[in-house]
């Protein structure tokens, strides 16, 4: 590569550069809109959601465990701190509920990429590998 070849093909240079530069713009948005990538990113939604439930219902038994403490000691503490403590577990429930709602959403995200973007043959394997079987809460059934 020498000055007259530089001089005399500036076009082709110049288009191979604005070439490499719009290839190297685009791959990435392609690489986003593959059905592995979509999966990828609501996988990570729904470790996410489950991650912020399991972190919630842990606070939300840590205050109910605290309430129920206070409640014991009833007669020898102060009103206020019984109404926050129980204030502080409803809000706990509350946010439980919440984020488990969520965990179903995200669940359901992954439900309709396996569907949308996957053959069906391979559906089942899928939700078996991304979707496993929810423990089913063994308390008896209370009002």
């Amino acid at each position: 590569m020498n000055i007259e070849s530089l001089q005399s093909n500036w076009a082709l240079w110049l288009a191979l550069a604005s070439l490499l530069i719009a290839a190297i713009m685009i791959t990435p948005e392609l690489l986003k809109k593959t059905s592995r990538s979509k999966l990828n990113r609501v996988l990570a939604d729904m470790k996410k959601a489950r991650k912020e439930f399991r972190k919630s219902a842990r606070k939300a038994q840590k205050a109910e465990r605290r309430a129920r403490k206070l409640l014991a000691r009833a007669d020898r503490l102060k009103p206020r701190v019984l109404r926050e403590a129980k204030k502080a577990f409803e809000d706990g429930t509350a946010l439980a509920k919440i984020l488990h709602d969520k965990v179903i959403v995200a669940e359901a995200h992954v439900n309709r990429v396996i569907h949308d973007e996957f053959p069906p043959e391979k559906h089942a394997e899928m939700r078996e590998k991304y979707l496993p079987k929810s423990e089913k809460d063994l308390r008896p059934f209370s009002f």
